[in-house]
């Protein structure tokens, strides 16, 4: 068996912050209303657009809209919002939540100097990522890290959705290497670990305390949903490179 040859990440909440990016955005969307005139408790106005999120998916481009018209509609003691109002309150809204997006996406602190160790010891990477190709490119030019991957997969462009194990397939046939020699590092069980592992493919389950880190090693699960490693920084992907290449010379 060959030595590892092949290192993929997914990208929100793995290499960066993106769930926590995106309510801090929503916040101040907010907020950006508040200074625009309008009145409410503040904590109740995030808790009701909290909830909208939840009913209409973190992608809908409409959770102001829904958030107004539901102040219309169903909030007691609560002055009616103009046709006018409603508008400037949403443009002021998405203004302020694009702003926080552009000036605040960062890379997790472990990210950068691990893809540029990857390059010099010459293994190649690549991200495996859901989401509308474009909002995907963006992040990874703001983040500057286009010259730091090989390949970006991104599932609207293939025509494969995760947790579909053919999109992992595809990007190695794009490097022409086999399960084995390749890692996959992840944060969610259900997209990323068990696509790997339908692909033999080395599976790192990367806790950062985000949404969707509540996986527990002692619970008896299937054998695919089961990450071959554990990890809470990036660092320790060499330590399992290592033991990957001398256990499989």
């Amino acid at each position: 068996m060959c030595p590892i040859k092949l290192i993929g990440f997914d990208l929100d909440d793995c290499l960066f912050d993106s769930t926590g990016l995106s309510e801090r955005a929503r916040i101040k969307g907010i907020d950006a209303m508040f200074k625009m005139g309008l009145k409410m408790d503040r904590k109740r106005a995030i808790r009701i657009l909290s909830e909208i999120v939840k009913e209409y998916g973190s992608n809908s481009s409409k959770h102001y809209n829904h958030f107004l018209k539901r102040l219309n509609q169903i909030e007691e003691n609560i002055e009616f919002i103009s046709y006018n109002d409603r508008y400037k309150y949403i443009a002021a809204a998405v203004m302020a939540y694009h702003e926080e997006k552009v000036n605040s996406i960062k890379l997790y602190n472990d990210v950068e100097k691990i893809l540029i160790k990857l390059k010099e010891f010459s293994i190649k990477t690549a991200i495996i990522t859901d989401g509308i190709p474009i909002k995907q490119y963006e992040k990874i030019l703001r983040l500057k890290i286009d010259k730091l991957i090989d390949l970006v997969v991104i599932s609207d462009e293939i025509g494969i959705k995760k947790p579909n194990p053919e999109l992992f397939n595809y990007c190695l046939k794009k490097f022409e290497v086999k399960g084995q020699e390749t890692i996959y590092v992840g944060d969610r069980i259900d997209k990323d670990i068990i696509p790997a592992n339908l692909n033999n493919i080395y599976s790192v389950y990367l806790h950062r305390g985000g949404k969707y880190d509540d996986y527990k090693a002692e619970l008896e699960i299937q054998e695919n949903y089961k990450p071959n490693y554990e990890i809470s920084n990036l660092n320790d992907i060499f330590k399992i490179i290592d033991e990957i290449n001398k256990t499989n010379p």
